[in-house]
């Protein structure tokens, strides 16, 4: 089951945050600075005029400053008023979060129904980190980090009945920034949900509990129950969720920046990550983004950039790769052809892009439509976007010219409230809280969407307040289920109803109930009615399920014809004991439906994975039978990783690597990818047995296979293949380059006598220089330095590397660009930090008097920025942008991708805010100042006495990957000396120390192209 926290007293920790204070406005001076800005903060009413719509709509101001100001989270309430939260205490990046000021929630109305508020509240002015916030059941739900709060309200009389009652702490709040915890918003099923960015790792629980009953959590979606105070993680992955919403059957997607903008969220899925690794280290494999597309341009050639212009094709693509909000529009008001789809803001794009979800095997595909909405205000931020009762949309603008780390500097003043609606809209009656349980019922049916979510939301409040409200509540809810509408195609009746059920009776129903339920709705001719049955039969608070329930659900297996049911009985899985798992596992594996999905087989392993070693030798039994070769893979992968503990494991997946019919080349390729980066493993029994008869079949591919394997476990004579593979030049590049990093990775001792003379070899020099970082010979220096003039670009960055790793070799590294053999300009900023990394005095004056220093002081980094910002400005220097390129492509190109060319290790830059001056030049001349916690750099001292400096990317009780500037390596834990984690970035600061002006203008005009 996925790890919960449950509170059993919902309000036994009333925790003074602070006492409530008056939330200081922005000074006279803050708003004289913004009216003095290079681009000047356009009035309001001036803003809506600038904001471009289809045909028909139209856009007017609701609120705008000084109404409201930084309005970062929205929400609606039962009578169909508007909360904001405004957060002032959100800083520039050297600040974080400025605690002087209080963060406040504020309550709008429009009485008259002009689409003008005219009526303004202050309900509670005493936050800090204020990022979200919900009402219902008695009170205001907000996130203010590293509190996740209740502000009571139980007499609805827009006053906080006391201080806020503190549920969940833990919350990271002091590095992590615009990844804050976010996005509290109700679930149909009556769960609480939110979001978490990847810049830090929070330990939550309720106040008081220890570590060791907190849960770790970063980027993911996680839940609070309001009546049982669990709370969960259900997903993990991405980068910055900063928007969700849930489609007309409940199906929840979330918005994302930089590596994809729109995901399917299914319980237990793991997303791929921006950088960092999941907690769990046998996680494998992640599932890519829902959208077949992004929103800037990574694909396109230079030679098209040239013609067209990166912008053009950027703003064709959606404007770029930070997305904010989603709604999924099911509203009344819009024509019909809109809705069901998602809307997001494109925070530099300056517009809605709209996105149509479409089924696709056994999730969904996002494709992209023409943007929506377009404003030529240069100061609109989008933040959030919703429907209300009347359909008609509104728009939460930030309002601020900088990017989402604020390199500008912070302005206060600004905020507003658009909406947008379709002709005229009609006033509605909007206040559910007056209605009867009666009126509320017949609401479940409106076809603006907005209402069955309030409406079902207080039958739940009221059914849980008293026994007399439940009991005649849950009668109706049985009369809905058992009514003609109920079984009709179009399954939004019946989901209303069983969605409420749910949200009433979560825990509280017998597994017989639970039973009947799920095999009366698992009949149903619709496949979303079917995937919520098995969803609600299986969310509930227990490790194994009940046996009637488990058969319920294997016969559901054998006539299932929908993938996305299967897909969420692969999901129920998390909720099984091991045993259950295993079944369930075989069940939705023996035969190749799904194989080839983009998300199934890997929700399967996620979901059977931690029951693989309690029950080994069924696991590879499923390896054998099952028809899904990603789980076979990740079965012996898993297994073999025990090898230290259980050399059973890796003894019994041989043996039947060796049998008639098995698929041995897969079996041998899962094992090396398990052991990658290990030497001297203790070698299995059969091993010497299984290689001799592999080998005898005479296959040359699996020859090369048992070699590599037989290096890891130090045979003598699978080094001896090795070294023929690498020594042979009609073979592919590839495999040479492989078979001399497995023997870099081995390390016999005769590696760099047997390896030395392939460094004239120009296919495989790169892979050569690399794996002379693991010898130690002093004559390894001389022998890259004598041939380094003759390296191609790629081979001079890895032999660096290679030299800077050791004291001797850094020394005569500097020598020769003290004599003028290498020019000194090859050698950059990462590589003088890890020469500095040595705290050798006569490195680091060798050092400084032939390549220079490094920038360390504030005051020089401030002045460096300035410096350069005027240069620019003043357009002093005509730019190269050919040069610019070059440039690029020395510097940075290692770790980030422009234009569809370079390296993966840190963002895509096509897409960002390039443009942004004071954006480049913080990033570039102080990289550390906004890392993460997850990306920042480590610094390991081997056994063998390199110093090596990356992130660790993944980490397993074996090896960990560390992410360097020129490649990524594997390492044995055991060979680690020291580990120190550092604040640095992987980008070095002084990366443009030793440019000169004019190459400084070429590379930041290509930057900005």
């Amino acid at each position: 089951m996925c790890k919960t926290i449950t509170m059993i007293l919902l309000f036994a920790f009333a925790i003074p945050i602070q006492a409530q204070e008056p939330t200081q406005e922005p000074t006279e001076q803050e708003l004289e600075n913004t009216q003095k800005l290079t681009t000047p903060l356009i009035p309001p009413a001036k803003a809506v005029e600038m904001i471009h719509l289809p045909d028909g709509f139209k856009a007017t101001l609701f609120a705008g400053e000084p109404e409201v100001r930084q309005p970062i989270a929205v929400t609606t309430d039962t009578r169909g008023r508007i909360w904001i939260a405004e957060c002032y205490t959100y800083a520039e990046s050297k600040k974080n979060y400025d605690t002087q000021y209080n963060d406040r929630i504020l309550i709008f109305e429009d009485t008259d129904g002009d689409g003008v508020a005219d009526n303004r509240k202050v309900f509670w002015e005493g936050g800090k980190r204020l990022t979200s916030l919900e009402v219902g059941h008695g009170g205001v739900w907000v996130t203010c980090a590293p509190d996740f709060m209740f502000i009571p309200d139980r007499d609805g009389d827009d006053v906080p009945d006391g201080k806020p009652e503190v549920l969940l702490d833990g919350f990271n709040s002091d590095f992590i920034r615009h990844n804050m915890v976010n996005g509290l918003r109700w679930g149909p099923n009556g769960w609480l949900y939110g979001r978490h960015g990847i810049q830090a790792t929070s330990q939550v629980g309720p106040p008081g509990t220890t570590e060791s009953q907190r849960i770790a959590m970063n980027c993911s979606i996680w839940r609070f129950h309001p009546r049982t105070q669990e709370f969960e993680v259900i997903c993990e992955g991405t980068t910055n969720p900063w928007g969700h919403d849930w489609d007309e059957h409940g199906e929840l997607f979330i918005v994302n920046s930089v590596i994809g903008h729109l995901w399917h969220v299914v319980p237990g899925v793991r997303f791929r990550r921006m950088y960092g690794s999941h907690f769990n280290p046998y996680t494998y494999e992640v599932v890519e983004q829902t959208a077949d597309h992004f929103h800037f341009s990574g694909k396109e050639n230079w030679s098209s950039v040239k013609k067209v212009g990166i912008s053009d094709e950027t703003d064709k693509l959606g404007g770029g790769h930070a997305h904010c909000g989603a709604m999924i529009y099911l509203g009344d008001n819009w024509p019909q052809e809109y809705r069901g789809d998602l809307f997001t803001a494109n925070f530099h794009g300056r517009r809605l892009n709209r996105e149509s979800l479409e089924r696709e095997g056994n999730s969904y595909v996002g494709k992209m439509k023409d943007d929506f909405m377009t404003t030529d205000d240069l100061w609109f931020r989008g933040v959030d976007l919703f429907y209300g009762p009347d359909g008609a949309v509104f728009l939460l603008d930030w309002s601020d010219i900088g990017e989402c780390h604020e390199n500008d500097g912070i302005h206060r003043t600004s905020g507003r409230i658009y909406k947008i609606a379709f002709g005229e809209t009609k006033q509605v009656d909007a206040n559910l809280k007056s209605k009867t349980t009666a009126e509320l019922f017949e609401l479940l049916d409106h076809p603006n969407r907005w209402f069955p979510r309030k409406a079902s939301r207080l039958l739940q409040e009221r059914a849980l307040a008293d026994d007399t409200s439940k009991d005649e509540i849950m009668k109706s809810i049985d009369a809905r289920i058992e009514s003609p509408k109920s079984a009709a195609t179009d399954p939004n009746h019946l989901l209303q109803s069983i969605w409420l059920r749910h949200a009433i009776n979560y825990g509280t129903d017998s597994p017989e109930t639970l039973g009947k339920q799920l095999e009366s709705l698992s009949k149903h001719a619709n496949e979303h009615v079917r995937s919520w049955a098995v969803r609600m039969a299986t969310d509930q608070p227990t490790e194994q399920l009940d046996p009637a329930i488990m058969k319920e659900l294997l016969g559901m297996i054998v006539d299932e014809k929908s993938p996305l049911v299967r897909l969420y009985l692969a999901s129920a899985m998390r909720n099984m004991s091991g045993l259950q798992r295993l079944i369930m596992a075989n069940s939705l594996t023996r035969d190749a439906t799904d194989a080839d999905d983009r998300v199934q087989p890997k929700l399967i392993w996620y979901n059977f994975e931690p029951a693989v070693v309690e029950h080994w030798a069924p696991s590879i039994s499923l390896a054998k039978a099952t028809k899904h070769p990603h789980l076979r893979r990740c079965i012996i992968r898993r297994l073999t990783a025990e090898i230290d503990v259980h050399a059973e494991f890796a003894d019994a997946i041989l043996a039947w690597s060796a049998e008639d019919n098995a698929p041995t080349q897969e079996i041998l390729t899962a094992i090396n990818d398990s052991l990658a980066g290990r030497r001297n493993v203790p070698t299995p029994k059969s091993w010497d047995d299984v290689s001799k008869k592999l080998n005898d079949r005479g296959d040359e591919q699996l020859k090369k296979s048992l070699a590599f394997l037989g290096a890891v476990f130090g045979e003598g004579d699978s080094v001896e293949q090795l070294y023929k593979i690498a020594k042979d030049k009609n073979l592919d590049m590839v495999v040479r380059r492989q078979a001399i990093k497995t023997l870099g990775e081995s390390k016999p001792d005769d590696l760099f006598g047997q390896l030395s003379g392939l460094i004239w070899d120009r296919a495989v020099a790169v892979q050569v220089v690399r794996s002379f970082a693991n010898c130690s010979q002093p004559e390894v220096a001389d022998t890259i330095l004598q041939r380094f003039g003759a390296f191609d670009p790629e081979t001079e960055q890895g032999a660096l590397a290679t030299l800077c790793t050791r004291k001797p070799w850094s020394k005569k590294l500097l020598e020769y660009v003290a004599n003028g053999k290498i020019d000194k300009r090859k050698i950059t900023a990462a590589h003088a930090r890890q020469i500095q990394l040595h705290a050798d005095p006569e490195l680091a004056d060798l050092l400084t008097r032939h390549w220079g220093t490094i920038r360390e002081s504030s005051a020089d980094r401030l002045a460096l920025m300035d410096r350069i910002r005027k240069q620019l400005e003043e357009k002093q220097l005509t730019v190269d942008l050919d040069n610019g390129a070059r440039l690029f492509k020395t510097n940075c190109a290692n770790c980030h991708v422009m234009f569809g060319e370079g390296g993966m290790r840190g963002p895509d830059l096509t897409g960002s805010d390039r443009k942004n001056v004071e954006y480049l030049l913080e990033n570039m001349i102080d990289p550390s100042a906004t890392v993460a916690d997850t990306y920042r750099s480590s610094v390991l001292q081997m056994e063998d006495g390199r110093t090596l400096v990356g992130i660790v990317t993944e980490e397993s009780p074996s090896t960990l990957k560390l992410l360097m500037a020129e490649e990524e390596l594997v390492l044995e834990t055991k060979s680690i000396e020291a580990r120190k984690e550092t604040e640095k970035s992987l980008m070095p600061d002084g990366l443009l120390d030793k440019l000169t002006e004019q190459e400084i203008a070429d590379l930041f005009g290509y930057l900005q192209k």
